[in-house]
């Protein structure tokens, strides 16, 4: 590898860190993040001329929802460990089953409270289960209406908590690709490498920012958003069809990926792209039942 343009990644993944307490880059941009999507929330929804306190409900059961099923997914789908590689073989001896070994097992699926332990780590692909099912209880319990309406409009917010989030991956030197003699490409001196590598956390936060002025684009110049689910079926294509991709230029993040076909991030996106396929073709030829939550006054939502 010849080429002499790169950037050299030095950021220590703490604004400050002190004895007791640190201050750490991902936490703020994830913060930064969720009031991105409160504050787009709160403008879709006054355009619309809807209450502010509709915003103010779908932002706070999708916001904890969805982190929520981020940390669940990562635990379900990333906590597994070889048991002849684990120190202390405190996992236990391989899983013998009709003739099968298996040697890779999940602490957190065979102890379900070490759910409970908030520093596993967290995978995006949980935000979108959590998002959703946040937005049926909305729509069930105090919109009355159609859950992908709700959806056609967080999933924006959706795409600008990636496009941020992302950026937080980069100063923690983590999920980043194979060695590259692209100018782009970043030495992350934190982990002792001496190579640039393919930073796909940028690709996927530039290519969610796309996604977002193409969502915006659509959403205020076509009647788009009068076909319910429409909107979240293209960006669903659009956040999870790149990231398939990308994960190409992506080493295995677990050692028992080593051996998969695809791995299990591209896994975790083939049914979030298949759900969007199935959501633009519903949306254009189905009519639904309900639409649009009908502003109700505080006196009758308290009867309802």
């Amino acid at each position: 590898m010849t080429n002499l343009l790169y950037i050299t990644w030095n950021v220590t993944p703490f604004i400050y860190e002190g004895e007791h307490f640190a201050i750490g880059w991902w936490g703020l941009l994830v913060t930064i993040a969720l009031l991105c999507v409160y504050f787009l929330q709160y403008i879709i929804y006054k355009q619309e001329h809807y209450p502010r306190q509709y915003a103010d409900l779908a932002f706070i059961f999708c916001a904890i929802l969805g982190t929520l099923f981020c940390h669940v997914f990562h635990c379900v789908f990333y906590e597994w460990y070889d048991v002849r590689l684990v120190e202390n073989n405190y996992l236990g001896e391989p899983i013998k089953f009709l003739g099968l070994v298996f040697n890779f097992r999940n602490p957190t699926i065979e102890h379900p409270w070490e759910l409970l332990h908030i520093g596993h780590g967290m995978a995006s692909h949980g935000v979108d289960l959590g998002m959703f099912l946040g937005a049926l209880l909305v729509a069930r319990r105090f919109f009355d209406c159609n859950v992908w309406w709700i959806m056609d409009r967080m999933i924006v917010s959706r795409l600008a908590f990636h496009a941020v989030s992302r950026l937080g991956n980069i100063f923690n030197s983590e999920i980043y690709g194979y060695p590259t003699d692209l100018p782009w490409g970043f030495i992350f001196v934190q982990n002792g490498d001496t190579l640039p590598c393919h930073p796909t956390a940028i690709y996927e936060s530039l290519l969610a920012v796309i996604a977002i002025a193409i969502w915006w684009i659509i959403y205020k110049k076509t009647n788009a958003k009068s076909h319910i689910g429409l909107l979240t079926g293209i960006s669903a294509l659009m956040l999870w069809g790149p990231r398939f991709f990308i994960e190409f230029l992506k080493p295995a993040q677990r050692a028992f990926e080593d051996n998969f076909l695809i791995n299990m991030g591209q896994m975790l996106s083939l049914p979030y792209i298949v759900i969007g396929i199935i959501l633009i073709v519903y949306a254009i030829k189905v009519t639904p039942k309900r639409g649009a939550p009908i502003i109700m006054s505080n006196a009758k939502r308290k009867n309802k």
